[in-house]
Protein backbone atom coordinates (compact mmCIF):
# COMPACT_ATOMS: atom_id res chain seq x y z
CA UNK A 1 0.00 0.00 0.00
CA UNK A 2 3.09 2.32 0.74
CA UNK A 3 3.98 1.98 -2.78
CA UNK A 4 0.47 2.48 -4.42
CA UNK A 5 0.12 6.06 -2.43
CA UNK A 6 4.12 6.64 -3.82
CA UNK A 7 2.28 6.40 -7.30
CA UNK A 8 -1.31 8.42 -6.59
CA UNK A 9 1.87 11.18 -5.16
CA UNK A 10 3.57 10.80 -8.42
CA UNK A 11 0.36 10.60 -10.75
CA UNK A 12 -0.98 14.06 -8.80
CA UNK A 13 2.15 15.96 -9.01
CA UNK A 14 2.37 14.93 -13.01
CA UNK A 15 -1.29 16.03 -13.36
CA UNK A 16 -0.29 19.44 -12.05
CA UNK A 17 2.72 19.73 -14.10
CA UNK A 18 4.43 23.36 -13.57
CA UNK A 19 1.08 25.20 -12.78
CA UNK A 20 -0.27 26.03 -9.45
CA UNK A 21 -3.89 25.09 -10.26
CA UNK A 22 -4.18 22.59 -8.35
CA UNK A 23 -2.90 24.64 -5.06
CA UNK A 24 -5.27 27.69 -6.26
CA UNK A 25 -7.97 25.30 -6.08
CA UNK A 26 -6.94 24.11 -2.60
CA UNK A 27 -7.22 27.71 -1.49
CA UNK A 28 -10.84 28.33 -2.82
CA UNK A 29 -12.02 24.97 -1.34
CA UNK A 30 -10.47 26.13 1.71
CA UNK A 31 -11.79 29.47 1.81
CA UNK A 32 -15.65 28.02 1.07
CA UNK A 33 -14.82 25.38 3.46
CA UNK A 34 -14.94 28.69 6.16
CA UNK A 35 -17.08 30.88 4.29
CA UNK A 36 -19.65 29.71 2.19
CA UNK A 37 -23.36 29.38 4.47
CA UNK A 38 -25.55 27.44 1.38
CA UNK A 39 -25.85 24.20 1.80
CA UNK A 40 -25.63 23.05 -1.84
CA UNK A 41 -22.82 25.18 -2.76
CA UNK A 42 -20.98 23.49 0.28
CA UNK A 43 -21.82 19.87 -1.19
CA UNK A 44 -20.60 20.17 -4.40
CA UNK A 45 -17.66 22.23 -4.32
CA UNK A 46 -16.10 21.44 -0.93
CA UNK A 47 -17.53 18.34 0.60
CA UNK A 48 -17.81 16.43 -3.78
CA UNK A 49 -14.40 18.03 -4.11
CA UNK A 50 -12.41 16.68 -0.62
CA UNK A 51 -14.41 13.36 -0.88
CA UNK A 52 -13.30 12.78 -4.75
CA UNK A 53 -9.45 13.99 -3.58
CA UNK A 54 -9.79 11.52 -0.26
CA UNK A 55 -10.54 8.54 -2.72
CA UNK A 56 -7.88 9.45 -5.17
CA UNK A 57 -5.38 8.97 -2.72
CA UNK A 58 -7.26 5.88 -0.70
CA UNK A 59 -4.74 3.62 -1.26
CA UNK A 60 -7.38 0.54 -1.39
CA UNK A 61 -9.62 2.41 -3.74
CA UNK A 62 -6.56 3.38 -6.10
CA UNK A 63 -5.12 -0.02 -5.94
CA UNK A 64 -8.56 -1.58 -7.46
CA UNK A 65 -8.90 1.43 -9.65
CA UNK A 66 -5.09 0.73 -11.45
CA UNK A 67 -5.51 -3.21 -11.73
CA UNK A 68 -9.17 -3.32 -12.56
CA UNK A 69 -11.00 -0.73 -14.59
CA UNK A 70 -8.40 1.96 -15.13
CA UNK A 71 -4.76 1.97 -15.16
CA UNK A 72 -1.82 4.23 -13.85
CA UNK A 73 -1.73 5.98 -17.45
CA UNK A 74 -5.25 6.96 -17.25
CA UNK A 75 -5.53 7.54 -13.15
CA UNK A 76 -5.53 10.57 -13.05
CA UNK A 77 -8.54 11.21 -14.71
CA UNK A 78 -10.39 10.48 -11.17
CA UNK A 79 -9.68 14.13 -10.85
CA UNK A 80 -11.75 15.40 -13.34
CA UNK A 81 -14.86 14.97 -10.89
CA UNK A 82 -13.67 17.79 -9.34
CA UNK A 83 -15.20 21.42 -10.85
CA UNK A 84 -12.09 23.18 -10.82
CA UNK A 85 -12.88 26.05 -12.97
CA UNK A 86 -15.86 26.39 -11.42
CA UNK A 87 -15.16 26.22 -7.69
CA UNK A 88 -12.03 28.87 -8.45
CA UNK A 89 -14.37 31.23 -10.16
CA UNK A 90 -17.48 31.07 -7.83
CA UNK A 91 -14.86 31.18 -4.69
CA UNK A 92 -13.15 34.67 -6.40
CA UNK A 93 -16.49 36.24 -7.76
CA UNK A 94 -17.78 36.05 -3.27
CA UNK A 95 -13.96 37.60 -2.52
CA UNK A 96 -14.97 40.45 -4.94
CA UNK A 97 -18.38 40.57 -4.08
CA UNK A 98 -17.28 41.48 -0.54
CA UNK A 99 -15.06 44.33 -1.22
CA UNK A 100 -16.42 47.66 -1.13
CA UNK A 101 -15.83 50.07 -3.81
CA UNK A 102 -15.63 49.32 -7.32
CA UNK A 103 -12.17 49.94 -8.40
CA UNK A 104 -10.56 47.58 -5.74
CA UNK A 105 -12.55 45.34 -7.43
CA UNK A 106 -11.07 45.81 -10.44
CA UNK A 107 -7.97 45.68 -9.50
CA UNK A 108 -8.70 42.32 -7.39
CA UNK A 109 -9.65 40.98 -10.46
CA UNK A 110 -6.91 42.22 -12.82
CA UNK A 111 -4.22 40.99 -10.05
CA UNK A 112 -5.94 37.42 -9.50
CA UNK A 113 -5.90 37.17 -13.02
CA UNK A 114 -2.22 38.12 -13.84
CA UNK A 115 -1.10 35.38 -11.20
CA UNK A 116 -3.78 33.13 -12.96
CA UNK A 117 -1.77 33.01 -16.18
CA UNK A 118 1.44 33.68 -14.83
CA UNK A 119 1.29 30.20 -12.92
CA UNK A 120 0.54 28.33 -16.08
CA UNK A 121 2.04 28.41 -19.58
CA UNK A 122 1.08 29.88 -23.25
CA UNK A 123 -0.27 26.46 -24.90
CA UNK A 124 0.87 27.68 -28.11
CA UNK A 125 4.32 27.08 -26.65
CA UNK A 126 3.88 23.54 -26.62
CA UNK A 127 5.68 21.56 -29.46
CA UNK A 128 2.71 19.62 -30.52
CA UNK A 129 0.82 22.34 -30.91
CA UNK A 130 1.45 23.93 -34.62
CA UNK A 131 -0.34 26.93 -36.81
CA UNK A 132 -3.28 25.12 -39.02
CA UNK A 133 -2.74 24.26 -42.28
CA UNK A 134 -6.20 24.35 -43.37
CA UNK A 135 -9.85 24.41 -42.17
CA UNK A 136 -9.84 20.97 -40.76
CA UNK A 137 -7.26 22.18 -38.43
CA UNK A 138 -5.73 18.19 -39.46
CA UNK A 139 -1.84 18.42 -40.78
CA UNK A 140 -2.15 18.68 -44.85
CA UNK A 141 -0.05 15.65 -45.58
CA UNK A 142 -3.09 13.56 -43.57
CA UNK A 143 -5.64 15.03 -45.70
CA UNK A 144 -4.19 14.02 -48.99
CA UNK A 145 -3.32 10.18 -47.99
CA UNK A 146 -6.60 10.17 -46.85
CA UNK A 147 -7.72 11.19 -50.13
CA UNK A 148 -6.07 8.94 -51.82
CA UNK A 149 -7.45 5.71 -49.86
CA UNK A 150 -10.80 7.20 -50.10
CA UNK A 151 -13.49 5.08 -52.13
CA UNK A 152 -16.55 6.17 -53.31
CA UNK A 153 -19.45 4.47 -51.45
CA UNK A 154 -17.38 1.90 -49.11
CA UNK A 155 -15.27 1.68 -46.33
CA UNK A 156 -11.45 0.53 -46.34
CA UNK A 157 -9.14 -0.79 -44.02
CA UNK A 158 -5.25 0.89 -43.97
CA UNK A 159 -2.75 0.66 -41.75
CA UNK A 160 -0.41 3.74 -41.51
CA UNK A 161 2.65 5.52 -39.50
CA UNK A 162 1.86 6.77 -36.32
CA UNK A 163 2.07 10.30 -36.58
CA UNK A 164 -1.24 9.73 -38.89
CA UNK A 165 -3.39 7.85 -36.40
CA UNK A 166 -5.01 10.54 -34.12
CA UNK A 167 -6.21 12.63 -37.24
CA UNK A 168 -6.88 10.32 -40.46
CA UNK A 169 -10.41 9.24 -39.05
CA UNK A 170 -11.58 12.60 -38.22
CA UNK A 171 -10.77 13.44 -41.50
CA UNK A 172 -12.78 10.50 -43.21
CA UNK A 173 -14.30 8.07 -41.50
CA UNK A 174 -14.54 5.70 -43.86
CA UNK A 175 -11.03 4.88 -43.27
CA UNK A 176 -10.71 1.77 -40.85
CA UNK A 177 -7.67 1.38 -39.40
CA UNK A 178 -5.83 -1.65 -38.29
CA UNK A 179 -4.89 0.02 -34.95
CA UNK A 180 -5.34 3.30 -33.41
CA UNK A 181 -4.83 5.84 -30.78
CA UNK A 182 -4.05 3.73 -28.46
CA UNK A 183 -0.92 1.57 -30.01
CA UNK A 184 0.84 4.91 -29.42
CA UNK A 185 0.47 4.90 -25.05
CA UNK A 186 2.69 2.16 -23.89
CA UNK A 187 0.59 -0.76 -22.16
CA UNK A 188 -2.72 -0.04 -23.92
CA UNK A 189 -2.34 -1.97 -27.05
CA UNK A 190 -0.13 -4.96 -28.20
CA UNK A 191 -0.51 -5.15 -31.97
CA UNK A 192 2.14 -6.84 -33.60
CA UNK A 193 1.43 -5.35 -36.96
CA UNK A 194 2.12 -1.74 -35.44
CA UNK A 195 5.44 -3.01 -34.02
CA UNK A 196 6.36 -4.31 -37.79
CA UNK A 197 5.31 -0.89 -38.98
CA UNK A 198 7.10 1.28 -36.54
CA UNK A 199 10.36 -0.63 -37.27
CA UNK A 200 13.40 -0.01 -39.02
CA UNK A 201 14.03 -1.55 -41.20
CA UNK A 202 10.96 -2.39 -42.69
CA UNK A 203 10.39 -6.44 -42.97
CA UNK A 204 8.46 -7.10 -45.92
CA UNK A 205 6.90 -10.34 -45.13
CA UNK A 206 5.86 -9.18 -42.07
CA UNK A 207 3.81 -5.92 -42.51
CA UNK A 208 2.41 -7.72 -45.04
CA UNK A 209 1.10 -11.09 -43.76
CA UNK A 210 -0.18 -8.88 -40.97
CA UNK A 211 -1.97 -6.68 -43.06
CA UNK A 212 -3.97 -9.84 -44.95
CA UNK A 213 -4.61 -11.37 -41.27
CA UNK A 214 -6.29 -8.13 -40.35
CA UNK A 215 -8.28 -7.50 -43.06
CA UNK A 216 -5.84 -4.52 -44.63
CA UNK A 217 -6.75 -2.96 -48.32
CA UNK A 218 -3.90 -0.20 -48.07
CA UNK A 219 -0.16 -0.11 -46.45
CA UNK A 220 1.07 3.63 -45.87
CA UNK A 221 5.01 3.92 -45.48
CA UNK A 222 6.81 6.98 -44.82
CA UNK A 223 8.71 8.00 -47.97
CA UNK A 224 12.05 6.04 -47.75
CA UNK A 225 11.53 3.86 -45.46
CA UNK A 226 14.20 1.09 -46.00
CA UNK A 227 12.09 -2.57 -47.30
CA UNK A 228 14.49 -5.79 -46.01
CA UNK A 229 13.33 -9.31 -46.39
CA UNK A 230 13.80 -12.26 -49.48
CA UNK A 231 10.80 -10.07 -51.60
CA UNK A 232 9.72 -6.55 -51.91
CA UNK A 233 6.50 -5.58 -50.96
CA UNK A 234 4.84 -6.22 -54.49
CA UNK A 235 5.58 -9.63 -54.47
CA UNK A 236 3.33 -10.50 -51.01
CA UNK A 237 0.47 -9.20 -53.12
CA UNK A 238 0.53 -5.15 -51.89
CA UNK A 239 1.29 -2.96 -55.34
CA UNK A 240 3.01 0.25 -55.24
CA UNK A 241 0.36 2.79 -55.55
CA UNK A 242 1.32 6.31 -55.77
CA UNK A 243 3.23 8.61 -53.34
CA UNK A 244 1.78 11.54 -51.84
CA UNK A 245 3.61 14.05 -49.66
CA UNK A 246 6.26 11.69 -48.78
CA UNK A 247 3.90 9.16 -47.84
CA UNK A 248 4.46 5.63 -50.05
CA UNK A 249 0.91 4.11 -50.76
CA UNK A 250 0.43 0.32 -51.54
CA UNK A 251 -2.66 -1.43 -52.41
CA UNK A 252 -3.73 -5.29 -51.31
CA UNK A 253 -4.04 -6.77 -54.79
CA UNK A 254 -6.68 -8.46 -54.17
CA UNK A 255 -9.05 -5.63 -52.97
CA UNK A 256 -12.51 -5.03 -54.58
CA UNK A 257 -11.28 -1.50 -56.00
CA UNK A 258 -7.42 -2.54 -56.49
CA UNK A 259 -7.80 -2.09 -60.21
CA UNK A 260 -9.42 1.04 -60.49
CA UNK A 261 -7.42 2.46 -58.23
CA UNK A 262 -4.49 1.37 -59.89
CA UNK A 263 -5.77 2.87 -63.18
CA UNK A 264 -6.46 6.08 -62.00
CA UNK A 265 -2.95 6.44 -60.32
CA UNK A 266 -0.95 4.77 -62.99
CA UNK A 267 -0.43 7.94 -64.49
CA UNK A 268 0.88 9.37 -61.75
CA UNK A 269 3.64 6.48 -60.34
CA UNK A 270 7.15 8.23 -61.20
CA UNK A 271 9.00 6.31 -63.18
CA UNK A 272 12.39 7.40 -61.36
CA UNK A 273 11.27 6.71 -58.08
CA UNK A 274 13.88 4.86 -56.04
CA UNK A 275 13.57 1.88 -54.35
CA UNK A 276 14.65 1.61 -50.73
CA UNK A 277 13.95 -2.74 -50.62
CA UNK A 278 16.87 -3.98 -49.46
CA UNK A 279 16.71 -7.61 -50.32
CA UNK A 280 18.12 -10.63 -47.49
CA UNK A 281 19.40 -13.94 -48.01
Amino acid sequence: MDNMLHTTLTIYKNYGGGSMMTMIVAAAVLYLWIAEERKEIRLLFVHLATGVVALFFFPLFAYIATHFFLDEQVYYRVLWLVPMGMIVAYALAKVISQIGTRRQRIVMILVFSLFLIKSGSLVYRNELVTKAENLYHLPASVISVADALHVEGRDVKAVVPGEMLQFIRQYDASIHLAYGREALVEGWSNNPLYDAMEANPVRSYLITDYSKQQGVEYIVLRAGTPVVGTNPIDKYEFSYLTTIDNYDIYIYDRAEFAAEKKKEYESLIDPEREDYYIPTE
